[in-house]
Parts: structure tokens; C-alpha cells; sequence
């Protein structure tokens, strides 16, 4: 039988006291830190805003004044970066959080907030933005050009075990986006399941740290929209073969990574940096070749969409050029969304400048859930 002495009961008294007392200790602690971080800000920033001088050609009365301080401090404050990266590095630590925009995974990986919409929002401009597409489609279609939607997953969906649990109910499913589309009775090619299979078998296709896919990523996907279009007999040009040719690895310049500004002084809580193979796309001579009758003539396919396309650090278009075995046109925009894209395609049409007959229209599926109207911030597509 276990004895205790007085000495054992005060010392057990003590050590539950402690324990008891431990989390409004840390709350007082951090306080504090709050407020010696405030002071010292407050003492280096108000000599800085002191020196500001007011432009005769702003006032008060249209918030213009107050923004041009904001900048001002902003510009001037000696000691900005290290209380940024102090900053960061506390959410970080403490909240595992970066700047407003970004969900921190599992194991390192980042994602888009873009991919979790609200369930509100996510029906309405699903259903607005589809019946748009559906428009656009018919315009096409009166034109003798065949539309062919190319819905990129949720990079959330690809790698849902990476996602917090709290949100994983909330990521923009595919199945939503393909309910929509098969209503409006529009063609679409799934690669949803393509991109799992292959990510089953070893292959990265999407960067654990950056919203966009990988070159594996972007070449899966080229691979089943050849194969989509074979088997729809669309695929109606002399082939041409195309030599594909890997440079060195290069650093990885991460989007999300943004998020979390914490270069230079923090640089050791980012996520392990990642690299990128980059490849170049050339057509190969063959003497006697069929096909070099045709190259003066219009390209037959078009690829219309977002940086997924327009990115050469993945380069889909390569990857469909050797899929598809002819040259393409490339209407794709970084940081547009899908509709302005297209809409410059649609004038290139009417002015003859494109002579496709088959359009592969490329979007992410979350920002068919984003409010495209024209005072609406687009995504980082």
C-alpha cells in the first residue's frame, strides 16, 4: 500500500495549482507580449507618421488622405519586415495561420480558401456561372466551333487526406460541378479520377505548397483530353509529333507561400521548398511529312483558360500539343478567371484571327463558386 506523507500532499496540491494556473499564465504571458510589441510599434511608428507630408492634393473627406499615411508608414517604418515576420511567425506558431486567403493542411501542404466556399454562395454562382457558360457555348456553337468544358478538381479534392478535418466537408466537390454541367447539357471531359489514379501510382500531380497543378499533373490531363476526343471523333487533322525536352530543376516561387511572409527572419517555419522540372515542346522535322502541307493553315484546336494553361512552368499546352499531335492556339490568361479569356477568344473569332473548330475551355472548379460580376475581385487563377 502507497503511504503519503504531508510533505507528498502539499507537493501533489502544488503541482495541481500549477497545472491549474499554467493556461492563465501563458494568456498573461502572451498578453504581455502583445502589449510590449504595441508599445515599441507605437513608439517607432508615430515619429514615422510625424514626418509625413500632406499633398495638397488630398483631403480628408474621400479616405484618400488616411490611405496615403497608411503608405507612407508603410514605406518609412524601419523595422517593418521584422515585425511582419515576427508577426506571422506568431499566428503561425501559435494559431497555425497565415494570411487571410490560405488553409495550412496537413504535413506541410497549403491550400486556396477559394477552395472552400460557402455552401450559399457555392450553389448560386455555380448555377449563374454555368448558364453563362451555356451561352457562350451556343454563341460558339452557332459559329461551327464545338465547346468541350475542361473542370480542373480541387487540388483539396486530389489530396483530401491533407485537408483539416473540420473542412474537408466544405471543399468544392466535383460531383456538384458535374450535376450543373450535365443539367445545361454541356460537354466536359473528367480528369478528377485520372489525377487520383495517378497520384496512386507515384506521380505528384499537384505541388504540395503552390495552388496549380504539376507538369505530371498537366500531362494526365493533356493524356484524357486526347483520349476524350479520339473516342468522340473529333480528332480530324494530319498528326504531327512533337519532341519533349526536360531543362534543369528550377526553385519553386510558391503563390501560397505568400501567404505566410516570413522571409527573412523566420524563413526556417516554411514548409520544405519545392522545385519544378520545366519542359520545351518542339515539333519534330520528318522529311516527306503530310502534315507540313498543312502548316500554313489555322491551328484546329484552341485552348481557352486560367494560368493552369498560361503557366509555362507546367505547360500544358506542350503536353496537349503532343497529346492531340497538332499545334495549338493558346487563349489562356494568369489572374483573369475563365471568362475573360474566353471573351477575348469570342472578338478573335469575329475578326478572324482564330480559325479553331474545337475549343478546350479550361477552369478550376472553384471559381465556378466566385462572383464574376465585373466589380468582383477575380481569384488566383
Amino acid at each position: 500500500m502507497e503511504i503519503q506523507t504531508s510533505s507528498t500532499v502539499i507537493l501533489d496540491q502544488r503541482q495541481a495549482e500549477t497545472r491549474t494556473s499554467l493556461p492563465g499564465t501563458l494568456i498573461r504571458l502572451n498578453a504581455a507580449i502583445w502589449l510590449a510589441g504595441l508599445a515599441i510599434s507605437l513608439a517607432i511608428t508615430i515619429p514615422t507618421a510625424l514626418r509625413y507630408e500632406k499633398s495638397t492634393a488630398l483631403t480628408a473627406l474621400d479616405g484618400k488622405l488616411a490611405l496615403d499615411i497608411e503608405h507612407f508608414i508603410t514605406r518609412e517604418h524601419p523595422y517593418r519586415n521584422p515585425s511582419l515576420n515576427a508577426w506571422s511567425a506568431m499566428e503561425l506558431s501559435l494559431f497555425r495561420s497565415g494570411k487571410p486567403g490560405l488553409v495550412i493542411g496537413h504535413q506541410d501542404w497549403l491550400f486556396s480558401s477559394e477552395e472552400f466556399p460557402l455552401p450559399s454562395l457555392r450553389e448560386r454562382n455555380l448555377r449563374d456561372n454555368v448558364a453563362q457558360m451555356r451561352t457562350v457555348v451556343d454563341s460558339l456553337a452557332r459559329k461551327g466551333i464545338r465547346t468541350i468544358i475542361l473542370p480542373i478538381p480541387a487540388k483539396a479534392e486530389v489530396y483530401g487526406e491533407h485537408v483539416p478535418a473540420a473542412l474537408r466537408s466544405h471543399v468544392m466537390q466535383m460531383a456538384a460541378v458535374s450535376r450543373e454541367l450535365d443539367a445545361q447539357k454541356l460537354d466536359w471531359i473528367p480528369i478528377l479520377d485520372p489525377l487520383i489514379a495517378a497520384r496512386l501510382r507515384g506521380e505528384e500531380t499537384f505541388f504540395r505548397t503552390e495552388t496549380h497543378w504539376t507538369a505530371d499533373g498537366a500531362k494526365v490531363a493533356a493524356s484524357t483530353v486526347a483520349s476524350w476526343l479520339d473516342a468522340h471523333s473529333l480528332q480530324k487533322w494530319p498528326r504531327q509529333d512533337f519532341q519533349v525536352s526536360p531543362g534543369p530543376r528550377r526553385p519553386l516561387e510558391s503563390d501560397l507561400e505568400s501567404y505566410l511572409p516570413l522571409r527573412p527572419h523566420f524563413s526556417e517555419l516554411l514548409p520544405p521548398a519545392e522545385t519544378y522540372l520545366p519542359y520545351k515542346f518542339s515539333r519534330k522535322e520528318v522529311a516527306n511529312d503530310e502534315s507540313a502541307l498543312f502548316s500554313e493553315t489555322a491551328n484546329p484546336v484552341a485552348i481557352v483558360g486560367t494560368s493552369y494553361s498560361a503557366d509555362d512552368r507546367w505547360n500544358f499546352p506542350g503536353w496537349l500539343r503532343v497529346g492531340l499531335g497538332t499545334d495549338i492556339d493558346n487563349i489562356s490568361e494568369k489572374g483573369k478567371g475563365p471568362f475573360d479569356p474566353m471573351a477575348r477568344f469570342l472578338r478573335m473569332v469575329e475578326s478572324g484571327k482564330s480559325g479553331a473548330k474545337v475549343v478546350i475551355w479550361e477552369m478550376p472548379v472553384r471559381s465556378l463558386a466566385m462572383d464574376f460580376s465585373p466589380d468582383k475581385k477575380k481569384g488566383n487563377y
